[in-house]
């Protein structure tokens, strides 16, 4: 089962990252270099986005406080389309690829993933990559004419014992899994979202990815991969939804 076509489809950004095992080492001429060679794609402003990392340490024998570690990384660079819908950004060995509400579909996406990626290959020269992941978040939105019940819209929801209030006031739950075939990871987070008035909003982020530490992966072999995570969380969203979802965004 993949995702199916909608009219009015739900989501409100797509993400796609590869992160490569380097060739050389990162320097601030290569997110000039791959500009270059998108600047006439991306016409919009260039973007800096310092990127910083918390890491919490905890010590074996209590009362042992935990450490925290703060990193700040080197800054990642984001090339905007002229309305900011498509985005392409390149940080240290590291490539993604994002479209914006409304959602351009998955063959022009694909095709400007391939073309990004050629691109970063050039100039960058790694030698293979070490995780490929794909993000879908899809924004969900209910005029409901009484309370919702979660269970009609979605097969993932919370579920109380019967000596527990379950008129749900806020929502986040998130899991994650293995599949057993491939060692592919799908991280599901569903939580609710501050609506519009008379407005029921719900957040339904799929991020799926593989990762390879000890061999990287063949960089001949990225584009099949990809579609693999995307065919798995095509199939993930539809298993997610109930029929009444669909018909919020016009099955075509």
């Amino acid at each position: 089962m993949t995702r199916r076509q909608y009219s009015n489809p739900p989501i409100e950004e797509a993400i796609c990252e590869f992160r490569f095992a380097p060739g050389q080492a990162w320097n601030f001429t290569i997110p000039g270099l791959f500009y270059e060679k998108v600047r006439d794609l991306y016409t919009g402003e260039p973007q800096q986005q310092s990127l910083i990392t918390t890491e919490f340490k905890f010590g074996r024998v209590p009362p042992a406080k935990p450490e925290i570690t703060v990193t700040q990384e080197l800054p990642k660079f984001l090339f905007p389309s002229a309305d900011a819908a498509k985005l392409v950004g390149v940080g240290p060995d590291a490539l993604s690829i994002h479209s914006l509400r409304p959602y351009e579909g998955w063959d022009e996406f694909s095709y400007r993933i391939d073309q990004a990626y050629q691109f970063y290959l050039e100039v960058a020269k790694p030698v293979g990559i070490t995780r490929i992941s794909l993000r879908y978040i899809n924004r969900i939105v209910i005029s409901p004419d009484e309370a919702v019940d979660l269970s009609e819209y979605f097969n993932i929801y919370p579920q109380f014992p019967d000596s527990l209030p379950s008129n749900i006031s806020g929502l986040v739950t998130r899991t994650e899994s293995i599949y057993e075939d491939i060692p592919i990871r799908l991280v599901i987070t569903l939580s609710d979202a501050e609506p519009p008035s008379e407005q029921v909003v719900f957040i339904l982020d799929l991020d799926i990815s593989q990762t390879w530490i000890e061999k990287p992966l063949s960089l001949k072999e990225v584009l099949s991969n990809l579609h693999e995570l995307k065919s798995r969380e095509g199939q993930a969203f539809e298993s997610l939804i109930t029929d009444r979802t669909r018909e919020l965004f016009d099955v075509k």
